[in-house]
């Protein structure tokens, strides 16, 4: 029996990496993740900084996951993100699991 790919599922790139390969909007769309850029350990202002250069690489319409833990971070990246023409906030989820800080969030190059 042939098994379909459901294309409106977040599809996580490897069990043991936190990193996705597809992953839903706040409508329920999918869009397919170009890059990923882990600054987890990492505090403020170095995840906002390392998201602004990785941006940079984007081709227009490539999404940029990012996955963090420090918790103010997760406001600082959007903040820098939305700071700049031609970049959106995609996503932002942070962890359902009881004390684990990380978050994800998701930029588009819209230029």
């Amino acid at each position: 029996m042939m098994r379909r790919m459901n294309l409106d599922a977040a599809i996580k790139k490897a069990d043991s990496e936190p990193f996705h390969l597809r992953q839903l909007d706040d409508e329920g769309k999918a869009f397919d993740v170009a890059r990923h850029l882990d600054v987890r350990g990492l505090t403020c202002p170095m995840p906002a900084l390392k998201s602004l250069e990785q941006c940079r690489d984007l081709q227009s319409g490539q999404v940029l996951e990012i996955v963090g833990d420090w918790p103010g971070s997760k406001f600082e990246v959007p903040f820098a993100v939305t700071g700049k023409p031609g970049l959106e906030v995609v996503r932002i989820i942070e962890s359902t699991v009881t004390d684990d800080e990380t978050w994800w969030i998701y930029v588009r190059k819209t230029v």
